[in-house]
């Protein structure tokens, strides 16, 4: 009996043991049962979360989404990563409730925007392995006493892309089974830990987009021989690359890109022989690629050493790389030619090397051989030769772009119908010939740049195809007609070609996407279709240097994005219309057309010099280049007026020696001269003014001169502008609207003198070798103060006969001299072998504009 006692106790305290049991797990998991709703309470009751409820809390913790329990049916893993959790922000932080999850191993809480400080209550959780709160708005600085989390049990800890500040704790290091460790891409001060090196076990480490201080890869790292995957890119890392990189003989991914690392590519990463993955560009690497015989990392499947400042050539030992999938080397200073190898890869995608002085053919099997290259950029090198014939045989290209080098020979048949083809720049070459038309209708073709090759040729469809979006084919020999149709066109550039025709009346339905538009310098012609107008998105259009005649669309004052136009160097007529005062230009040229009339107010104060060369337009107020309105109407002289300038032209020719307009024997016997009126002079005819020799000679009556010399008013018969004007045609020979870039002949005179040129530089050649330098130096800058700008600062037709009368005293000693050498002889004709005097007259224009005679004492 005393044995069967304990016996009996024992089965007793079993039983009630295996009663106790299941209450005590039902007791745990309802008390994590209401955890769970306490947390998803504070995150608002997302809808992800709907099977976490009430209604289903007798069901196992398990069958809850997004949560894992151990065989107890304690939490183990909360796992949301991606989830949309409604309400979260920086307002909303993880609960507290998820540190009385006391089981947890795995917390995934990466991209649902949750915020606040990092949750210190997880220390109660004792066995986490794993913690994920990446991509997220977590602030402020990490505790202290980091190295708490996870009771030594934690092999993962992605914080990246946060926004933590301050420094990185040293306690870092106390994790020391870490095998996985993510910090970049928060605000994080200071330089990398040295600490960091204690955790031996470490495969990945990633701090990249870190603003420290600049510093230097920590000597301790040398420790971390386990590294399989390092990104500390941009991270203000300066020195050299350590060497003890080279000895991590697990290295798969090493990206130290974006820092500021100098000195030479250490060559033993090129055999690291798990590296698939290498990034070391834009750095301040210099030296060669430290390539020294095969590379012992076949496996490499990207290499980017951009924007450095490497030299030397390009390796042959690339070619035997058979999973190389990106090679970009833009941007360094590397020279010679692509290995022929290359051509032969593969698994080649990404072929980038332009901005360097690469130089040499391309290699022949370029495409033909590298059966799913994809995408060659070779910019701005000094490639020469052709493009290889099958760089798109197997039809898998998408983007060429190999401008700013020196190819020559035409455009490929192959590149012309490669269906795959994308992007084609191959502008600032030596291309030539026809491009075919095959290319104009490849399906997927969104960007042409051939602009500048010189010699590229043939002709544009009458549609272009409707996916191309930008067409640029600049200065080259293309002919025919523009297109009236491409529908998804937003840039054309097609200057200084041959394209001929009118603007095709459906060109602006055709291309109701475009935004700028430059067909300059060709030979269009015909009007400037009003439709034009409703190209609304355009704020570029250059048509100038053609033939377009017809007048300006008003309509274009009402295209809300234009801020170029340029309508130059047409024959375009009318007036500008007022509309054009409501756009926002920040250029615009209308200049050498033959438009007429006022140049509307707001136009002309704030373009003043886009409308030269205009000899019809005039403005309210005085303009450089343009005269004023009123100055204008005196210009267009009625035949009344014509006579009463006659009368200050008799004054003018008192002059005769000045200008040899009436070369005579004896200038004292000038007044027999005029009673024989019908004696036939050598005289040719005034074209601005319209008149004969005998109107000249009847006009030198004594009434005319004194009526003129005497009269004040700027009326009718006298106009001291218009005659101004006459004397500086006389003078240089040249139109009154004759002023190239000034505009007018006025504006023109008073620059060259202002600039300090020499008056003989802008006389007529005529007077080259009569040695009348003196009096066309007096008579040019009489012009200049006739036409000055401001009315009030022009003489009066009396000051106009004084001033010439001084001039007539001061050279008449020379004059009878000089007439000996002329007998009749025609208007203006040049004597060779006379001498030429050279003017020069620096100090002609004073600080006011105004212009001196030392001659003739004005």
């Amino acid at each position: 009996m005393a044995r069967v006692l304990p016996v009996l106790c024992g089965c007793v305290c079993l039983a009630l043991l295996a009663l106790c049991l299941p209450r005590h797990a039902a007791a745990q998991q309802d008390a994590e049962a209401r955890l769970l709703l306490q947390i998803k309470s504070a995150w608002g009751d997302p809808a992800p979360l709907a099977s976490w409820s009430n209604a289903t809390a007798a069901a196992p913790l398990c069958k809850w989404a997004y949560v894992k329990c151990d065989g107890a049916g304690r939490v183990t893993s909360l796992n949301l990563t991606n989830v949309a959790l409604a309400g979260t922000g920086t307002g909303t932080t993880i609960p507290d409730a998820v540190g009385g999850l006391t089981a947890l191993t795995v917390l995934d809480l990466s991209n649902t925007s949750v915020g606040g400080g990092f949750p210190a209550f997880l220390y109660n959780c004792a066995g986490l392995a794993r913690v994920d709160l990446s991509y997220n708005e977590l602030v402020g600085e990490l505790p202290a006493d980091i190295g708490r989390l996870g009771g030594g049990n934690l092999t993962y800890l992605a914080l990246n892309h946060n926004n933590f500040t301050g420094a990185i704790p040293a306690a870092v290091s106390k994790l020391t089974n870490l095998t996985y460790l993510a910090l970049g891409g928060n605000q994080f001060t200071g330089t990398i830990p040295p600490e960091l090196g204690e955790l031996v076990s470490l495969q990945t480490l990633k701090i990249e987009r870190t603003p420290f201080s600049a510093g230097v890869l920590p000597e301790s790292f040398k420790n971390l021989t386990r590294l399989t995957n390092v990104w500390l890119a941009y991270c203000n890392l300066t020195g050299e690359i350590p060497s003890y990189v080279t000895e991590m003989p697990e290295m798969e991914w090493l990206d130290l890109s974006m820092n500021g690392f100098t000195g030479n590519i250490p060559p033993g990463i090129w055999n690291l022989r798990e590296l698939t993955n290498l990034y070391l560009y834009n750095n301040n690497l210099s030296g060669d690629l430290g390539i020294n015989g095969p590379i012992g990392a076949t496996g490499l499947v990207e290499i980017d050493l951009s924007k450095n400042q490497l030299s030397g050539t390009i390796s042959e030992s690339f070619g035997g790389l058979m999973n190389l999938r990106l090679l970009n080397l833009h941007q360094n200073k590397l020279t010679g030619e692509i290995p022929a190898s290359i051509a032969q890869l593969p698994s080649l995608v990404f072929l980038w090397l332009w901005n360097n002085s690469l130089s040499g053919e391309l290699p022949a099997g370029l495409g033909k051989q590298t059966p799913v290259l994809r995408d060659i950029q070779i910019d701005d090198n000094y490639f020469s030769g052709p493009i290889p014939a099958g760089i798109c045989d197997h039809n898998q290209l998408w983007v060429l772009t190999a401008s700013g080098n020196r190819l020559n020979g035409s455009i490929p048949f192959s590149l012309a119908n490669c269906t795959s083809l994308i992007w084609l720049m191959v502008g600032d070459n030596q291309l030539s010939g026809e491009v075919p038309a095959a290319l104009w209708t490849v399906p997927k073709l969104l960007t042409v740049s051939m602009e500048n090759n010189g010699r590229l040729g043939g002709s544009l469809p009458e549609k272009l195809y409707w996916n191309l979006s930008r067409l640029d084919i600049d200065s080259n020999q293309f002919t025919g007609p523009i297109p009236s149709s491409a529908t998804k066109l937003q840039k054309f550039h097609a200057s200084n070609n041959l394209f001929s025709g009118d603007i095709p009346a459906g060109f602006t339905a055709g291309m109701p996407l475009l935004q700028e538009l430059d067909l300059s310098a060709n030979q269009l012609s015909g009007a400037i279709p009003k439709s034009i107008a409703s190209l609304s998105g355009v704020s570029q259009m250059n048509l100038s240097h053609n033939q377009l005649t017809g007048g300006i669309p008003a309509g274009l004052g009402s295209m809300p994005e234009l801020t170029l136009l340029d309508l130059s160097s047409n024959q375009l007529s009318g007036g500008i219309p007022p509309a054009l005062g409501s756009l926002r230009l920040n250029q615009l040229n209308l200049s050498s057309n033959q438009l007429t009339g006022e140049v509307p107010d707001v136009l002309a104060r704030t373009y003043d010099q886009s409308f030269m060369g205009n000899p019809g337009l005039c403005t309210a107020a005085p303009l450089s280049g343009l005269r004023s309105c009123a100055a204008q109407a005196g210009d267009h002289v009625s035949p009344r007026l014509r006579a009463g300038l006659l009368g200050a032209g008799a004054a003018f020719v008192v002059l005769i020696a000045a200008l040899a307009v009436f070369v005579v024997r004896d200038i004292r016997r000038r007044k027999r001269r005029l009673a024989r009126a019908e004696e036939p002079w050598k005289l040719t005819a005034f074209q601005p003014l319209d008149f004969g020799e005998a109107s000249v000679l009847r006009g030198l009556a004594d009434e005319n001169l004194i009526e003129c010399a005497y009269t004040r008013k700027v009326n009718e018969k006298v106009d001291v502008y218009s005659f101004g004007v006459v004397l500086l045609e006389l003078t240089t020979g040249r139109e009154a609207n004759d002023g190239g870039e000034h505009g007018s002949l006025a504006d023109w005179a008073w620059r060259h003198l202002q600039s300090g040129k020499s008056i003989a530089d802008a006389a007529d050649k005529c007077f080259a070798d009569a040695h009348y330098g003196d009096e066309v130096e007096a008579v040019f800058k009489l012009g200049i103060i006739c036409t000055g700008r401001q009315p009030s600062s022009r003489p009066t037709m009396k000051g106009v006969l004084q001033i010439l009368q001084r001039c007539e005293q001061a050279h008449q000693r020379t004059f009878d001299e000089r007439v000996a050498d002329y007998d009749a002889a025609p208007l203006l004709q040049a004597h060779g072998g006379s001498r030429r005097k050279q003017l020069s007259d620096a100090k002609a224009i004073d600080d006011d504009g105004k212009v001196g005679f030392d001659d003739c004492n004005v």
